[in-house]
């Protein structure tokens, strides 16, 4: 019995992973889910709930940079625990009655607890599995999130509906409590991460260099157009489909939630598609780079054609294939960078490169708030946000385009210093 749970290892720390994410999206996902209510108790303007939503990534930065270096000397087992367990007490005041200053106070915490939580993840992920073998790995942990908000979607909205909107945060911050227990029991460090050379240079300089190298500024750059997407459907999304397309409440859970449900077997197929790609000699700037970009591209297009319509499946349809198509970094940059960077560097600029990407999570939420206070009506104040949007998702496309070649002068030396991995 002992020699089998030591070979399923691996995969009940994915299994642990998933939920993990799955529960830190629902952390995520319920400030949207209950805006209209929590903006009518607490008497909150369009523009004081996108602080609302802003706030979660005030230290959101500070904290995944600075938790994600402190992650290349303490085990991972540690910091995933603690992570949890801040998630979950923060939630707590939030399930009472709440003044506006301390849902500020509680979303910035939480935001700071949750900023190195993904990068962490994918890092105690890889620990367990060889380059070429991470893809499907880190998809599962990736859909994790998707899943909490699918979960999210209907059930916290239902708890919502039945109770009131403090209900959903008791749950939350339990959930929390009970995935500590469990991990602290059976989560570990993988193998390949617990004894990391001693590397402090990549192709001729350590942290220094990897500022420098254009694949990882592509990574970048389209990690933070997305990330604007990330913020943007979890603060305004439900609303959206309430105010602009006319929904319920319920009908509004229901939609978000299978939004994110598409994703999750686009997302598993599109990792074994480049898995695939990679095993037959496929470089990977094709069968990463290529296909974060050209979705990046065509996310773009269709935010452009989302303003101006206000009902139906189209609009659905263009919202749920952009949101779907702009994700797709956060399944190929995080695998760029553990091809390239070495492990001893690993986890730190998986933080850094998540983390800083985040400031635009800061900003979306906030400005599409103020697009919608000042418009003459919501939607015309969302279809502003959405152009704004596209015009990013351009950019950052275009950037990966030009920049992302994991193949490049460097690259191979970078990998070859990595511990257990071989090209």
């Amino acid at each position: 019995m002992h020699s089998r749970f030591l070979a399923a290892r691996p995969w009940v720390v994915v299994a642990l992973l998933f939920i993990f994410m799955a529960i830190n999206f629902a952390d995520k996902a319920v400030i949207g889910l209950v805006g209209p209510e929590m903006m009518r108790d607490l008497h909150l303007s369009a523009q004081q709930f996108g602080l609302v939503g802003s706030s979660f990534f005030l230290l959101f930065t500070v904290s995944g940079i600075s938790v994600g270096l402190l992650a290349n000397r303490v085990r991972m087992k540690w910091l995933l625990a603690a992570l949890s367990l801040a998630w979950a007490l923060v939630q707590f005041p939030l399930a009472m009655a709440v003044s506006f200053p301390t849902l500020i106070a509680c979303r910035v915490v939480l935001g700071a607890g949750e900023g190195p939580a993904y990068p962490l993840a994918l890092h105690a992920g890889y620990g367990w599995f060889e380059n070429r073998r991470r893809n499907i790995p880190h998809a599962l942990i990736q859909v994790g999130g998707n899943f909490g908000v699918i979960v999210a979607g209907p059930l916290l909205t239902y708890i919502a509906m039945r109770d009131d909107w403090h209900a959903p945060f008791l749950l939350l911050g339990v959930l929390g409590l009970v995935w500590t227990s469990v991990w602290m029991l059976l989560g570990e460090d993988g193998p390949l991460d617990r004894h990391p050379k001693p590397v402090a240079r990549v192709a001729g300089g350590g942290y220094a260099d990897l500022f420098r190298n254009p694949t990882l500024i592509g990574v970048f750059a389209m990690t933070t157009a997305a990330y604007a997407v990330i913020a943007l459907s979890f603060t305004w999304y439900p609303s959206y489909l309430r105010s602009s397309l006319g929904y319920s409440a319920a009908e509004a859970g229901w939609l978000f939630s299978l939004l994110i449900a598409v994703q999750v077997p686009v997302t598993i197929g599109v990792s074994w598609v480049s898995q695939a790609l990679l095993q037959r000699g496929v470089s990977s700037r094709i069968a990463r780079g290529g296909i974060a970009w050209v979705s990046m591209l065509a996310a773009a297009a269709m935010f452009v054609l989302l303003p101006g319509r206000q009902s139906g499946w189209p609009a659905l349809a263009l919202l749920g294939g952009a949101s779907i198509l702009s994700q797709f970094i956060f399944i190929f940059g995080p695998l760029i960078i553990g091809e390239i960077v070495p492990l001893a560097l690993r986890a730190g600029w998986l933080s850094i490169n998540n983390s800083v990407a985040t400031l635009s999570g800061l900003v979306a939420p906030a400005l599409m708030g103020h697009f919608i206070q000042h418009a003459a009506t919501p939607s015309a104040g969302f279809d502003a946000g959405f152009e704004a949007l596209a015009v990013a998702l351009f950019v950052a496309g275009a950037i990966g385009l030009l920049l992302v070649n994991p193949a490049s002068a460097g690259a191979h030396a970078a990998d070859a210093l990595q511990a257990g991995v071989k090209r």
